[in-house]
């Protein structure tokens, strides 16, 4: 009875022992990926909510994530068992005393900045140490769970630790962010990080001082290939490059949302838990041949069409999106599938991680930081396909089970490596060859800026594009040069307001530059001063000749070059700001939404900006955000009234559909905008279609909760079928 009840004892404690590593793990990769978009979300706006922002904060986790590794492997390999804990309990102290990890208001950069430098500086400062600590925890809990335990494999918690990375990117969108300020999230991560810490310590207290001295393997295990090795690093980084060249090929291609950021990751991340905890589902000639599907339904599939004409919106959203994801998952099991085949014994484990966090910091850097100096486009994805192919090959070579194995079936290794490359090649010049349809491409921290030609010599005209989005079109056929179009026709709602202006010169205050195409509104006496974050979008409009609306316009043009908030709060502190006749806010590049502009404290620079008599103008034409009652809640919150327009597509009048939000602390303004609208619509367009315009009803639009600058929700604002419906 007595050898029972031990046993009993035993088993007890061994249960109670691996839940004490498994939820170490857990929480440790929980806050990790927690982590990422809570500073992501504070820093983001900062830099125009561009998503190369995201992409280098990636590249910059990969590489603290390697360092993390890094410091696990010396720490296993070079020091005693029973020193280990006194050490890492050092390092988690000095990680305590840098939280927060939110960086404060001071990091916010000044106009001219390298955004990149910036970022990095800011997340070196901030979130470097802990994350390091915390990114040590998976192969440190993993090689202490192997000395306790060294009958068991230790793989199954690289697949604990996936799942807690996975929970924690879909619990902060959907769970946390719409209930939680960015300052409460960060103190309560800040708790969780010291009580994870501690669990980490217990981890190592109870895997105690067994095992050899520091350099002698454990047990008998073959060396280590430089082949093998090899592939570690190349099967891990390809991954990665994957991840983000899906990542930035879906904001080009379909939108620049921060759910679009999540859902790759999660995806790639689904891909480590199956294959590292679930092996089985990994097959290699099925997941080889959804890829290769995936990648042709890519390449000539009509759900892979950039969305133009009537083509419906939300099917190709959708489709987009699918695919790209499905490309990316069966492409990424193929890889991870390949490296867990590949993976060694338990006494080379924290090597291994190593590797395979160093291919994934290599991937980082090359797509964050070596890509948008060296590309004038997205090529990450083609090549990162390429290299997946050619690795899947030399991975078959290896395995003693292929048909590909070395010495045997060389013309089946060498047909398929050929075909490989022919596909390669060609899908990595099918991406060059688009660039040759446009008369100027150029890769920004900001995005991709594309300067195309369309009509023909009668009705000749040039149109600016970042990835999905219209900043601008000139017309180039004869009288029409110095005509506004697209969403500054003459009978948009911003059209209306500039006409609607008193004869005397007007102060002009526009946040986002586009072509300039806002110029053409202005007369002698005038002054529009444009606010611009991205020079290229400067040197586009003013010097590159393909448009000249700034050239030709009457009024005195200025320029401020950096954001828009920080330049505008500047000038209220320095001299009480510049007030504006209208303050135009249009700077959304693609779908991305630069939330500090869409904060109460920013409607209070906006108001401060046009005093008691000025016009606030907002563009809210989103496809995937419904922003106008947000807008108008924000506006009413600072003591302004609000009037939407609404207007129908004219080709006449070269004005494309808008939406835009009108708000003045003066009634009698948008009650004059209000006639001159109705007036002039009936007069030049004599028709309703489209053409609306709605007071916001204050019982109705205040249920949306107030945006500031600790608190926001993107998912509350997702447009649906019914509130644009509500809109017809």
């Amino acid at each position: 009875m007595g050898t029972l009840s031990s046993d009993a004892r035993r088993v007890d404690t061994d249960r109670i022992v691996s839940l004490l590593f498994g939820g170490a793990i857990f929480a440790s990769a929980f806050l990790i990926f927690l982590v990422q978009p809570l500073v992501g979300k504070r820093i983001l706006p900062w830099f125009g909510g561009v998503p190369a922002v995201w992409t280098l904060c990636l590249a910059f986790y990969q590489i603290t994530l390697f360092l993390g590794y890094a410091y696990a492997h010396a720490l296993i390999r070079f020091v005693r068992p029973g020193r280990q804990l006194g050490i890492h309990a050092l390092a988690l102290g000095a990680a305590l005393f840098t939280l927060p990890v939110l960086p404060g208001e001071s990091w916010q950069p000044a106009g001219g900045d390298a955004p990149s430098v910036a970022i990095v500086a800011m997340l070196a400062a901030n979130v470097a140490l802990p994350f390091l600590v915390l990114a040590a925890t998976g192969p440190l809990v993993q090689a202490w769970f192997a000395r306790r335990h060294p009958e068991r494999s230790p793989y199954f918690l690289y697949a604990v630790s996936n799942v807690g990375s996975l929970l924690a990117l879909l619990a902060y969108p959907f769970l946390i962010e719409p209930r939680l300020t960015l300052s409460a999230t960060g103190r309560v991560w800040s708790i969780a990080f010291a009580l994870t810490g501690a669990a980490v310590l217990g981890c190592a207290a109870v895997a105690g001082p067994r095992g050899e001295v520091p350099g002698r393997p454990v047990g008998e295990a073959a060396p280590l290939v430089p082949a093998t090795v090899a592939l570690w690093l190349l099967l891990s980084g390809t991954a990665v490059v994957l991840l983000m060249g899906v990542t930035n090929q879906l904001c080009l291609d379909v939108a620049s949302l921060p759910f679009l950021w999540v859902l790759p990751l999660t995806a790639y991340l689904a891909t480590l838990i199956l294959c590292f905890g679930a092996q089985r589902v990994y097959r290699r000639v099925p997941w080889a041949l959804a890829a290769g599907i995936a990648l042709l339904a890519f390449q000539f599939g009509p759900v892979g069409l950039t969305v133009r004409g009537d083509l419906d919106f939300a099917s190709s959203f959708v489709g987009q999106v699918v695919l790209y994801l499905g490309l990316l998952f069966a492409a990424c099991m193929v890889m991870h599938g390949e490296l867990y085949r590949l993976r060694p014994a338990p006494r080379a484990l924290t090597v291994f991680y190593l590797c395979v966090s160093g291919g994934g910091a290599l991937g980082g850097l090359l797509v964050g930081i070596v890509a948008p100096h060296v590309f004038d486009s997205y090529f990450e994805l083609p090549l990162g396909v390429a290299a997946a192919g050619l690795l899947l090959l030399a991975a078959c070579r290896r395995d003693p089970s292929s048909r590909l194995r070395a010495g045997a079936g060389r013309w089946r290794w060498a047909a398929l490596a050929a075909l490989v490359t022919v596909g390669a090649t060609y899908f990595i010049l099918s991406e060059g060859a688009e660039r040759r349809e446009f008369l100027h491409q150029e890769r920004t921290f900001f995005g991709l800026l594309r300067v195309l030609e369309a009509g023909g010599p009668d009705n000749r005209q040039l149109k600016l594009q970042q990835g999905t989005t219209l900043h601008g079109v000139q017309l180039w056929s004869r009288g029409a040069r110095r005509m506004p179009s697209a969403y500054f026709g003459p009978v948009t709602g911003i059209g209306l307001a500039m006409r609607a202006r008193d004869p005397d010169p007007s102060s002009i205050g526009i946040v986002g530059l586009g072509v300039g195409t806002l110029a053409a509104y202005g007369r002698s006496g005038d002054r529009f001063r444009f606010y611009e974050i991205d020079p290229a979008v400067v040197r586009i409009a003013r010097d590159s000749g393909h448009f000249s609306f700034l050239a030709d316009s009457a009024a005195e043009i200025e320029i401020v070059l950096g954001d828009a908030r920080l330049s505008l709060a500047a000038e209220l502190a320095d001299r009480g700001g510049s007030r504006y006749d209208i303050l135009v806010v249009d700077a959304f590049s693609s779908d991305a939404i630069p939330v500090h502009l869409l904060t109460r404290e920013a409607f209070e620079i906006y108001a401060a900006s046009v005093g008691t008599s000025g016009l606030l103008a907002f563009h809210v034409s989103k496809r995937h955000f419904d922003l106008w009652r947000l807008v108008a809640s924000l506006g009413r919150s600072v003591g302004l009234h609000g009037l939407y327009i609404r207007n129908g597509r004219v080709r006449r009048h070269q004005s494309m559909v808008s939406e835009w939000m009108f708000m003045s602390a003066d009634e009698a303004r948008l009650q004059s905008l209000e006639e001159f609208a109705e007036t002039r619509w009936q007069e030049e367009v004599a028709s309703p279609k489209g053409f609306i315009l709605r007071r916001p009803v204050a019982a109705t639009d205040d249920m949306i909760p107030l945006w500031t600058d600790d608190y926001s929700d993107l998912l509350g604002v997702l447009a649906t079928r019914e509130s644009r419906a509500r809109l017809e």
